[in-house]
């Protein structure tokens, strides 16, 4: 065996592994518009460097027919790229969206990081139906005291309501959207000035959405409701001004 077989050899290997791990990227931990809003792609890439190029090229640098030690070398090689696929897997699967949690009229997607920062434990979601990354309300109580009591803790704890994971429901848009707080579409046509999203959101006019603000790693952006059914209708990208601009997604 050659040189450039060998190479194959472990690009094919690779290639396999890398194609598994994609999968869950995308289908399981990243699923939907939190591919592009909350890192996916970008751990996506993570992954791609050190599965498909650390060790194949290592092995097409190092290998030679005959070589004294090849086993070693290998073996090595094999090693290094396994570590690094390990802690590439953990940071990407450790800075997955565990919710998408709506308060005071907005969405935001939360991940374990968002816990971690604030020296808090992970959440445990299993109570909540339905796959992750789980929707979520945080339900504040009626009393307006007892919401100022917990509004002035959260910000002297520099912390997020939506991180009050203690007070998390399951979000039902039927029941707990407030329409209130729908963003006019004058806001969201004027944003979608340059990003022309709008026009591949929906086949209906787009009067019949409405439309609330989504705070995520890497998005600043619109989710969109249907106005007869309830419904969820889809992630509307309306970049700010010298940000990339991320695909519409629809659904």
């Amino acid at each position: 065996m050659n040189r450039i077989q060998a190479f194959l050899i472990h690009l094919g290997i690779s290639l396999t592994i890398f194609g598994v791990l994609a999968y869950a990227v995308i289908a399981i931990w990243y699923p939907d518009f939190f591919f592009y809003t909350d890192g996916g792609w970008q751990g996506l890439r993570l992954l791609l460097g050190v599965d498909l190029v650390l060790g194949p090229l290592l092995t097409l640098i190092v290998y030679r027919a005959g070589k004294p030690g090849l086993r070693f070398d290998l073996a090595v090689i094999g090693a290094i790229q396994t570590a690094c696929l390990a802690v590439g897997v953990w940071i990407v699967h450790g800075e997955r969206p565990l919710a998408i949690a709506y308060v005071d009229g907005s969405f935001y997607s939360i991940t374990a990081q968002s816990f971690r920062e604030l020296d808090l434990p992970v959440p445990d979601l299993s109570r909540i139906p339905g796959k992750y990354p789980k929707w979520v309300k945080v339900a504040m109580p009626d009393d307006p005291e007892e919401q100022s009591v917990i509004r002035e803790q959260m910000l002297r704890g520099g912390r997020m309501l939506a991180t009050l994971s203690e007070r998390y429901e399951p979000f039902d848009p039927s029941n707990d959207l407030d329409r209130t707080e729908a963003r006019p579409l004058e806001e969201i046509t004027d944003r979608d000035r340059d990003a022309q999203a709008l026009r591949d959101f929906g086949d209906a006019s787009v009067s019949n959405y409405e439309f609330f603000l989504f705070g995520a790693r890497y998005a600043y952006a619109y989710l969109g409701f249907d106005t007869e059914s309830n419904r969820f209708a889809g992630y509307l990208s309306t970049p700010a001004p010298g940000r990339a601009e991320l695909p519409p997604r629809s659904r």
